[in-house]
């Protein structure tokens, strides 16, 4: 009987250190998150203020499907990654995160959607500006270490929807609407970020 109640306290205490061991650990790793995130607010007008990550064309539109290329790039304009996709649908739509960090707004390319596929189902293309981790649509020839890190770390959360503790998180789209705004054939487009606040599409 002694002996069961002196392994019942030792399976006790040895829970009750792990527990602690744990919430020590989720402490110093949010710690270490908040101090990159921070490091990147007080660098983040090193940022380019406007950028292109993405340009698109539409190759075809028919028996209700988009056919459409896309292509991402780095701040420096250098393409990262092309992919073609299609979709059901008449009307294409960009979905970004918007982060405002200090004075600036940060946008992630996030999701591309129709009036035919809803956002939640629409096709995720966070990998295709990954690299390594980081968003590389954000690259630049001597970006700051401390830029890097926080881009890395905002990203991660993105990607992995740990998003609670991303103050100010709102989502922007840019659409094609039939007969108001349509995006035409062959025509090639770029979606133009701006860190001072805006998304817009241009035509080149």
């Amino acid at each position: 009987m002694k002996k069961t109640k002196f392994n019942l306290k030792f399976a006790l205490l040895f829970l009750l250190i792990a527990i602690a061991i744990v919430i020590l650990g989720l402490f110093s790793v949010t710690k270490f998150q908040d101090k990159k995130i921070e490091k990147l607010e007080s660098k983040i007008e090193l940022l380019k203020e406007v950028s292109t990550p993405v340009r698109f064309k539409i190759i075809d539109k028919n028996n209700g499907k988009i056919h459409f290329a896309v292509k991402f790039y780095d701040s420096d304009g250098n393409v990262i990654n092309r992919q073609e996709f299609s979709l059901e649908g008449e009307e294409l739509s960009f979905d970004f995160f918007v982060i405002p960090v200090k004075d600036r707004y940060i946008a992630f390319p996030h999701k591309i959607f129709t009036n035919k596929i809803a956002p939640k189902d629409g096709e995720n293309i966070f990998k295709l500006y990954d690299k390594n981790g980081f968003p590389e649509i954000f690259n630049s020839s001597g970006l700051d270490n401390d830029i890097k890190l926080g881009l890395q770390e905002l990203f991660s959360q993105l990607k992995t929807e740990n998003i609670e503790d991303l103050e100010g998180l709102f989502g922007s789209g840019i659409q094609d609407i039939k007969g108001i705004s349509e995006f035409e054939k062959d025509n090639i487009y770029k979606i133009v970020s701006h860190t001072k606040g805006g998304i817009e599409i241009l035509s080149e």
